[in-house]
């Protein structure tokens, strides 16, 4: 058999993969790098010996393909560097630009090794020394996660999530909260309709839509138009909307079952990266246990949860488009390479067709279910990637329409009039099909343009201030006060509605920065300028 004296096209072809899983170990399933390493891995050996054999040189082939790897993979992390310094007016910051550097990189480099008479021996040696030390120094990142409970789908979380609850048969549930009416049927009540049909329920998250105070303050942009239109309608907006916590997973986490989640540190451990148990009681909430044991046909919109990317009590999963709706290390892996602008324009176009997939399809489910329905649509505007013109134009992030210098703000901006359009016509459309719904529209959080670790305190309250209207059929909104945070919606919900007995939480915010998700600190009194943070 062959001696294979160059082993580091092989570990250069694991390692972007191995990077980027030991990035997000908390975040993705060992599994995801199956796929990705049989590709990278597999087209690496087929140029490697398909190269040996063209040139009768080993060693030769196995630096072109290193090189390539080194050069294909690295691509995306400068580009993303480049963008992260505030660039994006000059030039440098084009991908049609970085492309042709990397490119004359590759072609300069090729040629050398192609030409060059120098015996690499010893090159080789040393490389392959430097590729393993890099795979080493992963694999012991990786062990250290490992070794700490750190990772997606740990044993140690496994038994936590049964000792909250999490995952087990409804049945068997024993909720915290002080309610007789678990595992029984509520009586829906308060409502106008002679038939006493319960009531159909949408659940419409705008991802990032701040509140006016916030859209004022931030942007100089006056929504009061839009806001005024839904009062007008019968909505009750919260004036003073914050959400209870800073990211999507957190805040719909609390919303959906109807609790902070701060009792999850005491298991976890405040230190810990893995998200695995926040998606776990997000994917089997407790809104959607209570409306599937009262026959609600439950209609998932736009979003995927849970280590199975999916809620639990889901009758139908409409406009789910899971290739852009997940979490996937082929695609994080593909956005690192040169070839992350073809990737990019094929994510934007599909975003822009979820997007009017959810519009398009919520008007149409009063036809197509006769059960009352739980609608959960989670709807990507005005959240980055910005796509969308104040119209609804197609656009290309960085490219802007009017030909001026990119404003991300004012992009934001251009999709929340999009968004508002959109909500305008689906709400005059919901009420004409069927006045008896109750309607939730909220923004998860509110928008963000800087990193979250070291937080100014204006970048706390533009981050926790939320849109947060909601619509009754009978009009009664007493138990909303002008501070009302989304944790007590469905607990209201089910009090007003449903003969529940919940006793509502005091109203209170929390921060957390990205990588530690269980780490709160408490920002009420910040944001309802009480006191200093």
């Amino acid at each position: 058999m062959p001696k294979l004296n160059s082993i580091h096209p092989f570990l250069f072809a694991i390692f972007p993969v191995m990077f980027l899983y030991s990035e997000n170990i908390h975040l993705l399933p060992i599994t995801e790098i199956i796929l990705p390493s049989i590709i990278v891995v597999g087209l690496s050996a087929i140029a490697y010996f398909s190269m040996s054999f063209i040139l009768k040189n080993k060693i030769k082939a196995a630096f072109l393909v290193t090189l390539f790897l080194i050069i294909f993979f690295s691509y995306g992390h400068i580009y993303n560097i480049i963008n992260a310094a505030d660039l994006d007016n000059f030039d440098i910051s084009r991908h049609r630009y970085l492309l042709i550097i990397f490119s004359a990189s590759l072609i300069f480099g090729i040629i050398y090794f192609l030409k060059t008479k120098r015996k690499l021996d010893n090159i080789n040696t040393i490389t392959n020394v430097i590729s393993c030390a890099i795979i080493g120094i992963i694999l012991f990142n990786v062990s250290i996660d490992v070794t700490q409970d750190n990772f997606f789908g740990s044993a140690k979380l496994s038994e936590n999530e049964k000792y909250l609850g999490v995952g087990i048969d409804k049945t068997q549930f024993d909720s915290p909260f002080s309610s007789s009416i678990q595992d029984e049927k509520l009586i829906q009540k308060n409502l106008d309709d002679a038939s006493n049909r319960p009531p159909d329920i949408y659940y419409i998250i705008l991802d990032e839509y701040g509140n006016n105070n916030a859209l004022e303050k931030f942007f100089e942009y006056d929504n009061s138009e839009f806001t005024s239109f839904l009062e007008e309608n019968g909505f009750f907006v919260v004036s003073e909307s914050y959400a209870n916590y800073p990211t999507t997973l957190q805040s719909l986490s609390a919303s959906l079952n109807m609790e902070y989640v701060n009792y999850l540190t005491e298991k976890v451990g405040i230190e810990s990266k893995n998200f695995r148990m926040l998606n776990q009681i997000l994917s089997d909430n407790k809104v959607m246990q209570k409306l599937h044991v009262e026959d609600y046909n439950i209609i998932n919109m736009g979003s995927l949860w849970g280590s199975n990317n999916g809620f639990k009590h889901v009758n139908a999963n409409v406009c789910e488009f899971k290739e852009i709706n997940r979490d996937s290390l082929l695609r994080e892996l593909l956005q690192t390479s040169m070839i992350s602008y073809l990737q990019e324009m094929w994510t934007y176009e599909v975003s822009r067709d979820r997007v009017s997939c959810i519009f398009d399809e919520l008007s149409t489910l009063d036809q197509e279910y006769s059960n009352p329905k739980f609608v959960f649509a989670h709807i990507m505007l005005p959240h980055a990637p910005y796509i969308f013109g104040p119209n609804g134009e197609a656009v290309t992030p960085h490219s802007p329409l009017d030909n001026k210098p990119w404003d991300p703000r004012k992009a934001h901006i251009d999709q929340i009039k999009f968004a508002n359009q959109q909500i305008l016509i689906l709400v005059d459309t919901l009420l004409s099909q069927n006045s008896n719904s109750i309607m939730i529209i909220q923004g998860d959080t509110g928008s963000a343009f800087k990193s979250r670790d070291n937080p100014s305190e204006d970048l706390i309250i533009e981050r926790m201030s939320n849109l947060n209207a909601i619509y009754f059929p009978n009009g009664n909104y007493e138990a909303f006060s002008e501070y009302a945070t989304p944790v007590n919606s469905f607990r209201i919900i089910f009090n007003e509605f449903f003969d529940a007995n919940y006793t509502l939480l005091e109203d209170r915010m929390y921060w957390s920065i990205g990588n530690k998700p269980y780490d709160h600190k408490d920002v009420t009194n910040l944001l309802l300028k009480d006191d200093e943070i």
